[in-house]
């Protein structure tokens, strides 16, 4: 268990270092992009390498 001096340091450095984007899936009408977004081993990475992508695409 995380002592409260390590979930204020862990709290500080994410909102110091971190942002965060979150957006919504509608399960029946986006059920093809949830089943692909499930089936890569990291969601988060997958995302970033798509963004980057793109942002060359663009340059």
């Amino acid at each position: 268990m995380a002592t409260a001096a390590q979930v204020k340091a862990t709290t500080k450095y994410i909102k110091e270092k971190q942002t965060t984007f979150v957006f919504r899936c509608h399960n029946e009408k986006d059920a093809d992009i949830i089943e692909f977004l499930r089936s890569q081993s990291n969601v988060s990475g997958f995302l970033k390498k798509m963004v980057r992508e793109k942002m060359q695409e663009n340059i």
